[in-house]
């Protein structure tokens, strides 16, 4: 397993992976966190357990059933999947979610709102539907 980046390598690969994800018609980034209890090396004044944070571009690199060839052949897509990931201190939480917060938000320029009309006007016709009869 590859060791975790520093807060600022992780912020810079985050700022990366948000703006590829933005640039592709169709494209998602995964943000996880979870708390550490037993990190090796770690040392910490508080109670608190440190925090891994981890962010992924959703490619799973399994084949799309929908993509298959002429030849009848399933295609696989022969991009590596992106994953980061930093350990941060309960010391330094409050600075490193401004921060994270901040790369978030810009990296949310690009998208675009979900088009949300079709599934209301479904959903109150056919609520309409079962409380007539």
């Amino acid at each position: 397993m590859a060791p975790h980046m520093g807060q600022d390598e992780f912020f810079s690969a985050l700022t990366d992976l948000l703006s590829k994800a933005s640039q592709k018609a169709r494209g998602s980034v995964i943000l996880t966190q979870k708390a550490l209890l037993d990190v090796p090396g770690a040392t910490s004044t508080s109670s608190q357990p440190s925090i891994l944070i981890r962010a992924t571009d959703g490619n799973t690199n399994a084949p799309n059933p929908k993509s298959v060839s002429k030849d009848g052949k399933i295609t696989k897509n022969k991009d590596t999947k992106i994953k980061i990931s930093t350990v941060v201190n309960p010391d330094d939480l409050e600075a490193f979610y401004t921060r994270y917060a901040e790369v978030c938000k810009g990296g949310m320029t690009g998208l675009k709102k979900r088009d949300r009309r079709g599934r209301k006007a479904k959903t109150k016709g056919g609520a309409a539907k079962t409380a007539k009869a």
